[in-house]
Formats: C-alpha cells, structure tokens, sequence
C-alpha cells in the first residue's frame, strides 16, 4: 500500500461519500411510488399532483440554503436542521397517504 501524505485521507473515504450522495439522491425519485395514494387520498387533478411533484423537486434541488448555513453554522447544526426538515416533510405525507389526519389543506402537503 503507498505511503499516504499527512493529512489525506484513504481512497474509500471519496467512494464512501460518493455512497451517501447516491442514497440522498434517491429521495428525489420517490414522489412517483406514493403520488397515486396522495392523489387518491386527497382527491387531486392531475394539475395540483404536478403541482406537489414541481414543488417536491424544487425543494430538493435548492441547495443555496444549506450551503450558506453551513457556512455560518457547525455541520451538526445543518445535519439537525436537515433531519427535522426531513422528518417533517415526509411525515406530513404520510399522516396524508395513511389517512391519519383528515382535511389535510392542499397548499399545506
């Protein structure tokens, strides 16, 4: 094994991160697995399910935010944010989906 330079990190450091940008990514292409229930549990038209789907795809691909927070916060402070955003978001739809709470305002999903 070459000697590494102090300092660097191991190869699979790079692969791992590369991994994880994958796994992140995937949550983008979700929206197609339960946009049939949200559509049929709210009773949306086509045009207000688009609607979410454009919304669910801006909100993913912003990334000015996180990155001028992580430029003024502590990476565990980001990481905080994004994990209550997360649950957040994905729990509101599935509170939707599993009809756990009724009348769910259309602007509000």
């Amino acid at each position: 094994m070459p000697a590494l330079k102090a300092g660097s990190r191991p190869p699979w450091v790079g692969f791992a991160a590369a991994v994880w940008v994958e796994i992140a990514a995937g949550n983008s292409y979700a929206f197609p697995l339960y946009s049939d229930a949200l559509k049929s549990v709210m009773r949306l038209s086509q045009t207000q399910l688009t609607i979410l789907g454009v919304g669910n795809d801006l909100g993913e691909n912003i990334g000015i935010l996180p990155g001028i927070a992580s430029n003024r916060y502590p990476p565990w402070v980001v990481l905080l944010i994004g994990v209550f955003a997360a649950f957040f978001g994905y729990g509101v739809i599935w509170l939707v989906v599993s009809e756990t709470v009724h009348n769910m305002p259309y602007w509000f999903v």
